[in-house]
């Protein structure tokens, strides 16, 4: 496997760029320090404006920050820019809108801001974001409807379990019940289908937990109904899809204390299927060099494997079965784009892109 240096050009930009995001093979949407969002084409030299996050309006908690960390999601020319680790955001529907996104800011400072955007099988274009640490929504982005302003907060079966639990102890808090759904919500991936979408969430413990719901059941259901696929020590570790059913979760024996492990012992990603009732993985391959746990993780189509990177890992792009195809731990980017097999590394107004090649 081959990495190939596509692009390394300066752009003709009217700030710096903060963050960037590849919305097709050949364009990037980019959020600048000046707060705008705008659109540059490769081996073009200057970009094109979409909107900026810039307002008139004043909020408690800043509003929108230019210069914190933040991510862009884009499907079709609609994008989301959201602030990752605080409670601002917006949405530009070309031609129709621009939506302020916000959520509470109860530890927002250690929950990654969860933003989606799919297409049904009409191909309506919806969004699901938050607007808590616990509760998401689902908006039709035609319309503007939220197709679930009427979903409880409660989980199915609460009663039932509460009513179970309370039989062999005594009830000492007197709180009311049931209770809210208790559930940090964090980055969000639909599956290959957008039938299911998992959450890269935590739980109090503290611990990492990934969370798996119909999307369907999630906007005609009043209660919640999800799928957990285990609880890791709190290490912020990252999932993706490899089919309609497959997730793949990063883990590290050792800073997730299994027992007898060893400081410099391998990483590791490890297979859940949901169609097994079982809650362990069905199968687990090891991933020498640098701690994986952190890295973001992409299921290439066209590869057939998982590329991985992050600044103590690099870039790796291993198979699903194990083979090691490309690894490279000096190479630090910012991001990947799965139709294209692209990577890239913005500073300042420069861009570098590297595309993946067998």
């Amino acid at each position: 496997m081959k990495l190939n240096l596509m692009h390394d050009t300066p752009v003709d930009l009217p700030g710096n760029i903060n963050s960037a995001c590849m919305s097709a093979a050949d364009t990037l949407t980019l959020l600048l320090d000046t707060g705008d969002v705008v659109q540059h084409q490769l081996h073009t030299p200057g970009c094109r404006p979409l909107f900026t996050t810039a307002t008139h309006f004043s909020y408690k908690d800043g509003s929108f920050d230019a210069g914190a960390p933040s991510s862009i999601y884009t499907m079709d020319g609609i994008t989301v820019v959201v602030n990752d680790f605080k409670t601002h955001g917006y949405l530009y529907y070309p031609g129709k809108y621009r939506i302020h996104l916000w959520r509470e800011d109860y530890h927002a400072d250690i929950s990654r801001y969860p933003i989606a955007l799919f297409r049904d099988q009409q191909q309506t274009p919806y969004i699901i974001y938050a607007v808590a640490w616990n509760h998401l929504q689902i908006m039709n982005l035609d319309t503007r409807q939220v197709m679930t302003a009427a979903k409880s907060l409660i989980e199915e079966g609460a009663e039932e379990r509460h009513l179970a639990f309370y039989a062999n102890y005594e009830e000492s808090n007197m709180l009311p019940w049931p209770r809210a759904y208790d559930y940090f919500f964090g980055q969000l991936q639909l599956s290959p289908d957008n039938s299911r979408f998992l959450s890269a969430g935590w739980a109090w413990g503290s611990c990492d937990q990934c969370r798996v719901y119909d999307v369907a059941h999630f906007i005609s259901h009043p209660r919640i109904a999800d799928r957990s696929l285990g609880a890791w020590e709190h290490n912020n570790r990252n999932y993706c899809w490899t089919d309609n059913h497959t997730i793949a979760v990063t883990y590290d024996p050792y800073a997730d204390e299994e027992e007898g492990a060893l400081k410099d012992a391998p990483g590791e990603i490890h297979f859940y299927d949901l169609r097994q009732e079982a809650d362990g993985p069905v199968r687990k391959i090891s991933v020498p060099g640098p701690p994986v746990i952190g890295a973001a993780m992409y299921y290439s189509p066209m590869l057939q494997a998982l590329v991985l990177h992050s600044e103590r890992t690099g870039v790796v792009v291993i198979t699903p079965g194990g083979e090691v195809l490309y690894r490279d731990e000096t190479l630090k980017v910012h991001g990947y784009h799965t139709g294209s097999d692209m990577l890239w590394h913005t500073a300042g107004n420069t861009i570098k892109i590297w595309q993946l090649t067998i």
